[in-house]
């Protein structure tokens, strides 16, 4: 049998899924893989074989010319490509091809929240769906994704399995004298000053003015002097500056954009906590790595966060900025209650493992092949 990967999302920049997919493949050993003759990674230019630790036996193939990646999927992987098992790691899988398919549907907030998104959405809308009834089988990241899969897709919940996500390996707590801490705080915030952290990529769920209203009226009943990162591909968009200079806080946010990996544990370790502002989120590669680094988290309460964090989290309950605010000005000033969510969050990210979730996911699409 040959299995056959979609690795669009290997391309450039890497947000959520791209670094998912990254960290599933680079833990398909031989010994894991054994069942499949032959492991293709099917990209659109080449990828850096080293960087990813990508294993030796997996071949990347390169599909070109670089196209959006629907148009790349369905005019040159699904035709060309004949593999008995295709993994489709990004929601969708092409119209038409030869082999059984595995879709990764990450969340269903298109569903659940139609109102984060504009009318021209429902096309992708359709095609997510469409996939998700015509997969072999279905793999997505918590109980809670699954559920919302089964009931908005229409498929049987035996069709869906959850492989759960993982923080790497290179996210750990830092000693407090470790001088990358003070190198970052100089970096991004200007010196010795405390820091809230955002990190992801900037979509309508996630509510940065949110976030931003919550922290501005956090700095006027406190008074501290804490500042607010906001890390992320398009977190120094035009629009979030103008944002923050309407909450009044505009002094106080640093817009970094896109920082790297070999930054990002130190710039966890540097924070106060993280906050997310998601007002629909059941999954959430920033507050995994956050956890394993010894980083309080704050985020809404739902079924999802519940789940993946395992209740170590300052949560609040509903989606607005005073029920944020209340939950970021506890963390800022109660000492004791910053040092529980990081010793409870590290025990709940040591739940979770990459090496896991390859293993998992491997399983399901060598059943995906018999089926």
């Amino acid at each position: 049998m040959k299995l056959g990967i979609d690795g669009w999302r290997l391309v450039g920049r890497r947000a959520g899924v791209g670094r998912y997919l990254a960290n599933v493949v680079s833990e398909l050993t031989p010994e894991l893989t054994h069942g499949f003759e032959r492991v293709s990674v099917y990209t659109p230019k080449p990828v850096d074989r080293v960087a990813d630790q990508m294993p030796d036996h997996i071949r990347n193939v390169v599909l070109s010319p670089e196209m959006r990646m629907l148009l790349w999927s369905n005019v040159r992987l699904g035709p060309l490509t004949t593999d008995d098992v295709l993994f489709c790691p990004s929601y969708t899988r092409p119209l038409v091809t030869r082999a059984r398919t595995v879709v990764a549907t990450h969340d269903m907030v298109y569903r659940v929240r139609p109102d984060l998104f504009p009318r021209s959405a429902r096309f992708y809308n359709r095609i997510y769906e469409w996939s998700d009834r015509h997969a072999t089988l279905i793999v997505t990241d918590s109980e809670a994704v699954k559920d919302e899969i089964v009931h908005y897709c229409r498929v049987p919940a035996s069709k869906v399995r959850v492989t759960y996500l993982a923080p790497p390996p290179m996210f750990v707590p830092l000693p407090a004298s470790d001088p990358k801490l003070g190198d970052i705080r100089r970096r991004y915030v200007g010196g010795a000053v405390p820091y809230f952290l955002f990190v992801g990529k900037i979509t309508g769920r996630r509510s940065l003015p949110l976030l931003l209203d919550a922290f501005a009226r956090m700095k006027q009943r406190t008074g501290l002097d804490h500042r607010l990162l906001l890390a992320g591909a398009g977190t120094d968009s035009p629009e979030l500056v103008a944002a923050s200079r309407a909450f009044g806080v505009e002094q106080d946010v640093v817009h970094a954009g896109f920082v790297p990996d070999e930054l990002l544990n130190a710039v966890y370790n540097a924070a106060t906590a993280l906050v997310t502002g998601a007002v629909y989120e059941t999954n959430s590669l920033p507050v995994m790595e956050a956890q394993a680094a010894g980083l309080p988290v704050v985020c809404l309460r739902n079924p999802g966060m519940i789940e993946i964090t395992d209740g170590a989290a300052a949560m609040y309950d509903r989606a607005d900025a005073d029920a944020m605010c209340e939950a970021m000005m506890r963390v800022a000033e109660d000492e004791g209650h910053r040092q529980d969510l990081s010793a409870r969050g590290l025990v709940s990210a040591a739940r979770f493992s990459w090496a896991r979730c390859a293993r998992e996911t491997i399983a399901v699409l060598g059943e995906a092949a018999t089926l």
